[in-house]
């Protein structure tokens, strides 16, 4: 008995029904407009930091990077607290851990895509050291980033931040010598720093 013969034989026939499948997605693609589709899949819309987004208004899907000074370790910011008008992030060096925290009340527009501002740098227990900080967006690395800090002490509390002329003036309170660490701090100083045009800054004594 002869075997019989399919009219279109078997290894032409999987790339025809291929061609066919094909044909039709397209078809239907074109039948859709770019938003039907961003509707089906929302997850796919292009992620970005919430935090540098509220903050710059700058959407790069980078954290904002902190290199924690005199520490191999970095802090991503991650959190805002509108109440104590701040942003905050952790960071865990393996040694010590603790978090950094930056000042949006005292953050200051220097040029484009560059900042200063007060920031502090807590541990477990042995102080919190303040910060004069200047920041800088990478544009190719699309990531906010610490460029230079000096420190200005260990539980001060900033009265005023202002900047004119590539010069920041900090008004601040500190302890005295025989001022407990707990209590508010009561001696008055104003510190005058340069902000050079790579934004590493110069301290001046006064």
């Amino acid at each position: 008995m002869k075997k019989r013969l399919l009219p279109i034989p078997l290894i032409l026939l999987v790339p025809i029904v291929l061609l066919v499948i094909v044909v039709v997605a397209g078809l239907y693609r074109f039948s859709i407009d770019d938003e039907e589709i961003l509707a089906k899949f929302p997850n796919q819309h292009q992620q970005y930091d919430v935090v540098v987004k509220q903050i710059f208004d700058i959407q790069t899907p980078n954290p904002w990077t902190i290199e924690v000074p005199e520490s191999a370790a970095f802090a991503y910011i991650d959190q805002v607290d509108p109440a104590r008008q701040v942003v905050l992030g952790a960071y865990d060096s393996g040694v010590e851990r603790g978090q950094v925290s930056v000042s949006t009340q005292w953050l200051t527009f220097v040029d484009t895509n560059q900042y200063v501002s007060v920031m502090t740098v807590s541990n477990q227990g042995s102080g919190v050291f303040t910060y004069l900080a200047t920041f800088n967006y990478d544009v190719q690395r699309k990531r906010m980033v610490l460029v230079d800090s000096v420190l200005i002490g260990d539980r001060v509390v900033v009265d005023d931040l202002s900047y004119d002329a590539a010069q920041v003036t900090l008004s601040y309170r500190f302890h005295g010598d025989n001022h407990a660490m707990a209590d508010e701090p009561n001696q008055h100083k104003t510190q005058l720093v340069t902000v050079n045009p790579d934004l590493t800054l110069l301290l001046h004594n006064k």
